[in-house]
């Protein structure tokens, strides 16, 4: 009983702190506030941040608080009051713009589609995806940029091919029994798309997705923002600053031989991830 009443009030300390004092005005009022309208939640190194800067050109669209907002995976002990604050007061103006959060993590971070749907189960949801082995390479370049002294590429995934190996990853993700935290012991997992996307089908409706290839959003923005906006509503708008994101310069190339072996490695789940959205991408 103590310990109930204890978590009850770290929890009531929290919300007070971080809603009503840390955010003000906007915490004092966040009841009154909308929640956003659709989220870019994912994936990791997929080109999620430079969508990001792109679609709040638009003139429909609100400027979004920051990037890789985080609400329902590192900041949910907070309340759903916490997170409102940081959208707009609900009326007639402001229900006519559309607001966002980006956040990469949420499209493979354990309990976070429970968490939405409860709050939001009509929420529209964008998703891009990009070739698991490039992602794979990519977050690794990105993580060497951080961290010079990092070990091998061809280490960390052997390591995790083994680990993958012990357990069905599946049930765990069906379970939420597992963490991506550690950048270097999951960079495979990551990549295993089907597994998130089967959990957020079973909640969300499947017309709330729009799942788009990185690879086309790469060689055609354009082709990429007419179906982001006729899949929120909106009309065609032309976005004239296509300046990208910095790219990570990589300091060597993927070995081919271990290009083969995580292709490989990867060819079920690609297959069923593509069946199971009724799409097919080229990645090669």
């Amino acid at each position: 009983m103590q310990n109930n009443e204890g978590s009850y009030k770290k929890s009531l300390y929290r919300k007070i702190r971080y809603t009503l004092i840390q955010r003000n005005f906007s915490g004092v009022t966040a009841s009154l506030r909308k929640l956003p309208d659709f989220l870019v939640i994912g994936g990791k190194r997929c080109g999620t941040t430079t969508l990001y800067e792109f679609l709040r050109q638009h003139p429909d669209i609100a400027d979004p608080p920051f990037d890789h907002m985080g609400f329902f995976d590192d900041n949910y002990r907070l309340g759903i009051n916490y997170y409102k604050s940081f959208f707009p007061i609900k009326n007639k103006k402001n229900d006519l713009i559309l607001n966002y959060d980006v956040t990469t993590s949420y499209l493979t971070s354990p309990h976070v589609p429970e968490r939405m749907y409860q709050h939001m189960p009509n929420v529209k949801l964008i998703i891009l995806l990009r070739n698991p082995t490039s992602r794979a390479w990519s977050e690794y370049n990105s993580n060497l940029r951080a961290k010079p002294n990092l070990d091998t590429f061809e280490s960390y995934i052997e390591n995790e091919f083994d680990d993958i190996k012990n357990y069905n990853f599946l049930d765990k993700v069906q379970n939420n029994d597992y963490n991506l935290i550690d950048p270097t012991k999951n960079f495979l997992k990551k990549g295993l798309y089907v597994n998130y996307l089967k959990k957020w089908f079973n909640l969300f409706p499947r017309e709330n997705f729009l799942i788009l290839p990185t690879e086309t959003f790469a060689k055609n923005e354009n082709f990429i923002f007419t179906k982001i906006f006729e899949f929120l509503n909106l009309p065609y708008y032309e976005i004239k600053n296509l300046k990208r994101m910095e790219k990570v310069v990589y300091k060597n190339s993927l070995n081919p031989e271990t290009k083969i072996k995580l292709d490989k490695f990867f060819e079920s789940s690609n297959k069923e991830l593509f069946e199971l959205i009724k799409q097919k991408f080229a990645w090669t």
